[in-house]
């Protein structure tokens, strides 16, 4: 708005910012009828998260480093449920799975997978498998 008041031609301050003309030419309108006020950003519709910043740090603090047995969890690693459960517990609010998968992502976060290994497993086997081209089991020599 600034550069149209000076005397620049509304085309070229959209060329300059690479936006449509359209678009400079609705502030420009929306300038002239409210000032600089009707330029504000609007605030985004929508439902309001469940949980704020503050309930967010908790939540983060509560995970991050601890082993979920310290918070009578029976499993050592990580799962949404059980930070679904200690959201509940904590927070008094019920989310989703899915929803404390977003959350998590949101906090840098993660869920751990277990390491998921056969209790019959033959080590050579293993060995041979491993050395063979294109990952190949190769029957015993």
């Amino acid at each position: 708005m600034d550069q149209v008041g000076e005397g620049a031609h509304p085309e070229d301050v959209a060329a300059a910012l690479g936006l449509h003309r359209k678009t400079v030419y609705g502030w420009l309108a929306k300038y002239r009828e409210g000032g600089r006020d009707a330029l504000a950003a609007k605030p985004v519709p929508g439902r309001p998260p469940k949980m704020a910043g503050p309930q967010l740090s908790r939540l983060y603090s509560l995970i991050v480093g601890r082993d979920p047995r310290q918070m009578q969890f029976e499993f050592a690693l990580w799962t949404r449920e059980m930070v679904r459960e200690v959201i509940r517990r904590e927070f008094g609010v019920r989310l989703s799975v899915v929803s404390v998968g977003r959350l998590l992502r949101k906090l840098g976060l993660s869920p751990q997978r277990p390491l998921h290994r056969a209790y019959q497993q033959n080590p050579e086997a293993v060995d041979r498998q491993a050395g063979s081209p294109d990952g190949i089991f190769l029957p015993e020599p």
